[in-house]
């Protein structure tokens, strides 16, 4: 049962992970509807923003309530955008309610169901096991990009693909969302009851998470918002400039396996200062691509792809390792709201796209933001293996966050 509870998991990601591949559609509908690169750029801003807010709202609902009715409001809310993006996609301000703010709400507000599930039926490999139900999230922009520019080559035009997508996409969330099940005489935590979020605010592990997920969600958001005209702006075909995107999101699928079980063996702290690295060389690589062989923009793309996956498997994990996985709902969220604050250099970069025609000047802004951000989470991050804040006791059958909230060892 619990294996099917992973594969059922990430096939819902898979069709909630949509937002990844929004620039597959920014030339056609520059072309069709004459819109401008700020204003398709701030509809991809304006979905991660809310789908942070959202996953706060999603993750509270379901620590009260259970992943039920959560999935059936984000399949209505996904039917509903995409069909709506549809109809109405060639009037903007409707475009951009449809796929910034519907969109993602559908998508934030069952995101967290799959995964903390997945946790309680594998406590012991919370990060391995994170990283595999999240990957269907991070596979859903492989497979939209490249239904999407198929069927765009065949004279399909976007309002189409969107159509295509919330006929099949929204069904699929809903029939896999109801399958999901808690584990056996899984109880209602202590943890849950007594928790208060509040107590987050001076809790320095929680800002260290905060830190390390917007130095390691900012590149990648500024990059793949901006892929394929980034590979065209670095003289690579049409062809090659679409397969950014795939590579990209290919490394998101590994890196959050590859990163779960690096954090189960080596710990958070290593794992985060070690995709950080790595992240900041990605991005030199993308800069060496602009004066020099522009096919070093493809394993770039690559390596900043496993990087940004790994976040999603590092900070669901210790989130729960931390505060107790019975308030991952709660808290998770939170520290997702980095990937939103993270997600307004995209709006600096389309600006910057208008106003000076290249990409080039959006990636120095990324990298030295990532830098700072990067410095902040390794001074924090000494604390990431202590208790903070008294956190409530935890549920009986949770050994790993009882020895934290005790002190043993």
């Amino acid at each position: 049962m619990k294996y099917l509870m992973l594969l059922v998991g990430s096939v819902m990601l898979l069709c909630l992970g949509t937002a990844g591949a929004w620039s597959v559609f920014i030339p056609p509908l520059q072309q069709a509807h004459g819109y401008s690169a700020f204003q398709l750029q701030f509809i991809f801003t304006t979905a991660v923003i809310n789908f942070a807010l959202m996953m706060i709202i999603g993750g509270r609902l379901y620590d009260r309530h259970g992943a039920r009715p959560l999935v059936i409001l984000s399949a209505v809310t996904l039917f509903t955008a995409w069909g709506l993006a549809a109809r109405w996609g060639h009037h903007y301000p409707l475009l951009w309610l449809s796929i910034g703010v519907l969109g993602s709400a559908g998508s934030a507000l069952c995101y967290v169901c799959p995964i903390a599930i997945a946790m309680h039926w594998f406590p012991h490999r919370r990060g391995l096991v994170g990283g595999l139900t999240a990957t269907g999230y991070a596979g859903g922009p492989i497979l939209l990009s490249l239904l999407a520019h198929h069927l765009m080559r065949q004279n399909w035009t976007p309002a189409e693909v969107f159509a295509l997508v919330g006929f099949i996409y929204a069904p699929v969330v809903l029939i896999c969302g109801l399958a999901l099940k808690q584990p056996p005489g899984h109880p209602l935590p202590l943890t849950y009851q007594t928790f208060q979020r509040r107590t987050l605010i001076r809790d320095r592990r929680f800002w260290a998470l905060f830190a390390g997920m917007f130095a390691g969600t900012l590149p990648y958001l500024v990059v793949m918002a901006n892929a394929k005209p980034l590979g065209l702006a670095f003289a690579l075909s049409d062809r090659t400039a679409t397969m950014i995107i795939t590579i990209m999101a290919a490394g998101n699928v590994s890196g959050r396996i590859l990163w779960g079980m690096v954090n189960d063996r080596a710990g958070p702290r290593i794992a985060m200062l070690l995709m950080h690295g790595l992240t900041m060389l990605s991005l030199f690589m993308i800069l060496l691509a602009g004066v020099g062989p522009a096919g070093l923009l493809l394993p770039a793309g690559l390596l900043l792809g496993i990087c940004y996956g790994g976040n999603f498997s590092v900070y669901p994990a210790t989130s729960a390792r931390l505060f107790g996985p019975h308030v991952l709902g709660s808290v998770y969220p939170f520290i997702m709201l980095a990937q939103g604050i993270a997600s307004l250099a995209t709006a600096v970069n389309g600006w910057m796209l208008d106003r000076y025609g290249h990409p080039y000047a959006g990636l120095f802004f990324a990298t030295g933001c990532t830098a700072v951000a990067a410095v902040c989470c390794f001074l924090l991050s000494r604390r990431l293996e202590h208790p903070g804040v008294p956190q409530a006791a935890p549920a009986a059958d949770d050994e790993e966050a009882a020895e934290l909230v005790s002190g043993t060892p």
